[in-house]
């Protein structure tokens, strides 16, 4: 008899250590660790406008701004459709000229005025060599390869729309020694008499306007998502952004203010990007395939069904020895 006792002891007791195991590892994605560490995967991602009220955005935005502007495509139209495939990552190291052609001249300047630029800055003195050697930061991150569909209302072209590359920085805290360094070197540029006489000017950006640009260009994040999004903007210095868990969260202005929520995947990519009013009405929304729901479903029914299979074994057990 107490062979017998000590047998369903022993079973009760595995069943319970596998079944912490198992909860274990599905929600070791949402503990937070000590480094960041990147959770980028291969995969396609779909997503679509879910929902656009052109009425009350032309009231608080305003006409002369739409979502295609920020998204390219039929970014304006509800029920249009994306997709982005990630084909792969590595890691790497940019110094200050990757940052400077890689990251902010693309912003402000198309491609021909981009070579124009940086033919008069060679002319100057100011090339890679000497730029580098000027601003020392090296920034260590990695850096994936996605092929990306424009918003179309109808089928999907065979060939992406184009191809570009995603960064995450290893260290979020290194987003305020690229703009840094990058506007102390627009400032410089701009002294220049020869690229005066261009009629180029670098602008001098904002820690809030380049949050978002970053958001609109595809801002990809390492996990613990939340600390990670913290210690970004704490570092920036926004004055209009704040983080609440996984969501980042942007204060805009067109013709009255309006909140942004970009909300990221398991992956760490964006899985929601929606505008509301300042009562918080949705005016506008994207969602994507890699949104978080099904990860917390699975997680809840593996968690029941351990829990139900334990409570089994027990009754059954209890019964036998009556």
């Amino acid at each position: 008899m107490w062979a017998i006792k000590s047998k369903n002891r022993t079973s009760i007791l595995s069943l319970t250590i596998l079944s912490l195991f198992l909860i274990g590892i599905l929600s070791t994605s949402i503990v937070a660790s000590s480094t960041y560490q990147h959770t980028l995967a291969k995969r396609t991602d779909d997503f679509i406008v879910g929902l656009y009220n052109g009425a009350e955005w032309e009231t608080i935005i305003g006409s002369n701004l739409t979502p295609s502007d920020w998204f390219e495509g039929e970014a304006n139209i509800t029920n249009a459709k994306s997709k982005t495939t990630l084909k792969g990552w590595t890691t790497n190291t940019w110094d200050t000229y990757d940052v400077l052609t890689s990251i902010f001249m693309p912003e402000y300047f198309n491609f021909t005025e981009t070579m124009e630029l940086l033919f008069i800055m060679d002319s100057q003195g100011y090339n890679e060599t000497t730029i580098n050697a000027n601003y020392t930061n090296d920034y260590s991150l990695w850096y994936g390869w996605r092929a990306v569909w424009n918003y179309t209302s109808n089928d999907y072209e065979e060939s992406p729309s184009y191809s570009d590359g995603i960064i995450i920085l290893q260290n979020p805290l290194d987003y305020k020694s690229m703009l840094d360094d990058y506007n102390n070197l627009a400032e410089d540029l701009n002294g220049n008499f020869f690229i005066q006489f261009s009629g180029y000017s670098f602008p001098n950006v904002s820690a809030d306007e380049f949050l978002w640009q970053l958001a609109l260009s595809g801002l990809a994040i390492a996990e613990p998502q939340g600390n990670y999004l913290e210690s970004l903007i704490t570092e920036l210095g926004c004055e209009n952004a704040s983080v609440s868990g996984s969501t980042l969260i942007i204060e805009r202005y067109g013709l009255t203010s309006y909140i942004v929520e970009i909300s990221y995947g398991d992956k760490g990519i964006m899985s929601s990007f929606t505008v509301k009013d300042i009562g918080d009405t949705v005016i506008y929304q994207i969602t994507s395939s890699n949104s978080e729901w099904l990860f917390y479903l699975i997680l809840i029914l593996v968690s029941t069904c351990s829990v139900l299979l334990v409570a089994y074994v027990v009754i059954r057990n209890w019964r036998h020895k009556r």
